[in-house]
């Protein structure tokens, strides 16, 4: 197995027990108003203030609900950081690696990006090239979290069995960092990606969208109608493919793309020209910058 140094550019990940439909060749790591009494003479409207926004019945709409961000944290932890600012802790479920950018501040909540790695790969290894692109890293608005401690056969991720690590490791970084908990992105890479539309979709109602990279929904673990029919919300989601991809077949992967569309839920697609590889620069570049105006609606 190849070994690939950080920050990595490109890199392919398959395994043979990948739950796909398509055959997985062997490949290396890669209030209402009241009437006037009848007789009154009528009152007269109220004159309008600079600041009022009427609407066409002459009622002031309702002003916008804000999301709830959540508790700012009240624990002081102690976070070892390595050369580039990366840092790992243990959530109780497993392992995660962190990277929480300049900009962060401990008065605003900032957003969260979880996301997991496909086959062959590790937490660190993701959470630099795909999590925490190098190319963003100098602007980055997100904390982007990379899972680990899959218990899948060849590092893949056991589809049911680490479904509560996701939220465990965004938990546990709460403890630490103010989380906006209405701004949580899932993503993922493979099978990562398949993990990610699973967890996705059954716990919605804690999510603001979905990433996907080289992966599909079909391969998640439950049927696609039962997963998309049991969200609490239709989420957005940006799903890259690849056009030559053998692990997931671009016309299955299509395929999926119209039920999830047919569903009502809003996604966004994209074809490359290549096979199973992800780049840094997909998540730098269109993946990741897409997800800054995503917000879990008030409930």
């Amino acid at each position: 197995m190849r070994v690939i140094a950080v920050p990595v550019l490109l890199l392919s990940y398959a395994c043979a027990n990948e739950d796909v439909t398509a055959p997985v060749p062997s490949q290396d790591l890669a209030s209402a108003e009241l009437p006037a009494p009848v007789g009154a003479p009528a009152a007269a409207p109220p004159a309008p203030t600079p600041s009022s926004t009427s609407t066409a019945s002459g009622e002031n709409p309702a002003p916008p609900v804000v999301p709830d961000p959540g508790p700012a944290p009240t624990a002081t932890c102690t976070i070892t950081k390595d050369a580039d600012g990366f840092f790992t802790r243990n959530s109780g479920l497993g392992d995660y690696v962190a990277y929480v950018p300049a900009s962060y501040s401990p008065s605003k909540p900032m957003r969260v990006i979880v996301g997991m790695h496909g086959c062959g790969d590790d937490m660190a290894n993701f959470a630099h090239w795909g999590m925490n692109p190098y190319d963003l890293r100098s602007t980055q608005d997100h904390i982007g979290i990379s899972l680990g401690s899959e218990t899948g056969s060849n590092k893949c991720w056991n589809k049911g069995g680490d479904d509560a690590k996701v939220m465990a490791a965004v938990d546990d970084l709460a403890k630490c960092f103010w989380v906006h908990r209405a701004k949580i992105v899932v993503a993922g890479f493979s099978s990562g990606g398949e993990l990610a539309y699973r967890v996705g979709m059954m716990s919605a109602d804690k999510f603001a969208g979905i990433l996907i990279e080289h992966s599909a929904l079909y391969a998640a673990g439950g049927t696609e109608d039962t997963l998309l029919a049991n969200a609490a919300w239709k989420l957005p989601i940006r799903h890259r493919a690849a056009t030559s991809d053998t692990v997931f077949p671009i016309a299955n992967v299509k395929t999926d793309w119209t039920t999830i569309t047919n569903a009502g839920f809003p996604l966004t697609t994209s074809e490359v020209a290549g096979t199973h590889d992800g780049t840094s620069t997909d998540w730098a570049s269109w993946l990741i910058p897409a997800s800054a105006t995503w917000t879990l609606p008030a409930h």
